[in-house]
């Protein structure tokens, strides 16, 4: 093994991805570089290699930006109205904010503006994060 080959190697052992399996574009940024510091300089890499390199790391950071924008799809889709659904025409409390005081009443409605949900209650919309208590309704 070359000097060049070993400090290669080196340098690349001590690169750990983030997470395990998950190669992200600063590791491979960090690797091209180290392998550009460390060429042998009567052997310069071919502009073929650098150029294929230079598209694995495009190609790279579009599959990241990609895989970062359907994450955010997935934890926007946890946030469905569908889960606030099985509190409808329950009777429920909680502490107005203004007033101080616990209320009562019963779910008609819930509504989602500026992605908070509310209840609609008496008239009123309450955010479903308030709510201290729920019981089936009376008859």
């Amino acid at each position: 093994m070359t000097t060049i080959d070993t400090v290669n190697f080196k340098t690349a052992a001590n690169i750990k991805p983030q997470q395990t399996g998950q190669v992200d574009k600063d590791l491979f940024l960090r690797i091209l570089t180290t392998q550009l510091r460390n060429q042998d300089p009567t052997q310069p890499m071919e502009d073929r290699e650098f150029i294929a390199q230079l598209a694995q790391f495009s190609t790279l950071e579009q599959i990241s930006n990609l895989n970062q924008t359907f994450s955010q799809f997935m934890n926007s889709q946890h946030d469905d109205i569908s889960q606030f659904s099985t509190m409808m025409n329950k009777e429920v409390s909680w502490m107005n904010e203004e007033t101080g005081f616990v209320e009562s009443g019963v779910i008609k409605g819930i509504v989602k503006r500026d992605n908070q949900f509310y209840y609609q209650i008496n008239d009123q919309e309450i955010p479903v994060g308030t709510i201290i208590s729920a019981k089936e309704q009376e008859s």
